[in-house]
């Protein structure tokens, strides 16, 4: 089951790399998405990313675009139901 979800994890993670980047907005500029967390439940996926320039704005650029990524994560992940994506600088762990 845990390679399951690593694999599931990792999909996931590929393909928000994919959506973020077709996202046209400055504040997403030199920003790496690192790793994702699966909650327990599937509910809740934590995304980690680092920023080179203002790692606030490019946090609040990708709250601000997560319904349209979740839309394009859905032609790329078939799930029943898409976790809900949260975001978190890496350098605040």
């Amino acid at each position: 089951m845990a390679h399951a979800r690593a694999h599931l994890e990792h999909r996931l993670l590929l393909a928000l790399r994919e959506e973020v980047k077709a996202l046209e907005d400055p504040r997403l500029f030199m920003v790496s998405l690192l790793r994702g967390e699966l909650s327990s439940d599937g509910r809740v996926y934590t995304v980690y990313i680092d920023a080179l320039f203002a790692p606030e704005e490019a946090l609040k650029a990708l709250s601000g675009a997560s319904e349209r990524i979740l839309s394009g994560l859905n032609r790329r992940v078939r799930l029943k139901r898409l976790p809900r994506l949260e975001w978190r600088y890496a350098g605040s762990d």
